[in-house]
């Protein structure tokens, strides 16, 4: 497959950043998220919904996970496509919940580039075990 130089260099940020993450995925947000970020978090529940801004995204989703998480989300990138500005991405995670049981999960993130930050996106993820440790393990 042959990309534009556009899609080349969106690619490379976000392998990049995944690659810098590996031991801990808030480092991904850190590096390549723009602050003001339009969050999409697909599916049904409390977390559903499109976040206006970073704050806003963990506040209100990523927090009640990594609040119980005994050590750092790590991630494994399983794919990565460009189209223009959006970059798709396929990622594993693996950790271990405070409780001692393991928390894993897989997600796609549609990713929107402009000027090296990811400005809005969609995430799907495995709700199921979103929920699974939000609402076993009380912090």
């Amino acid at each position: 497959m042959s990309y534009t130089a556009v899609e080349e260099r969106n690619l490379d940020i976000v392998r990049t950043a995944l690659r810098g993450a590996a031991s801990d995925f808030t480092r991904f947000f850190d590096e390549i998220f723009a602050d003001d970020v339009e969050w999409t978090i697909a599916g049904h529940g409390p977390v559903a919904r499109t976040y206006q801004g970073m704050k806003d995204l963990y506040d209100n989703a990523e927090a009640a996970l990594y609040q119980r998480l005994a050590e750092p989300l790590a991630v494994t990138p399983h794919g990565s496509w460009a189209d223009g500005d959006e970059v798709i991405v396929r990622i594993r995670s693996a950790s271990r919940a405070i409780d001692g049981e393991p928390y894993r999960n897989e997600y796609l993130y549609v990713l929107t580039m402009a000027d090296g930050k990811v400005v809005s996106g969609i995430e799907w993820l495995d709700l199921h075990a979103y929920y699974g440790i939000v609402e076993r393990v009380h912090r």
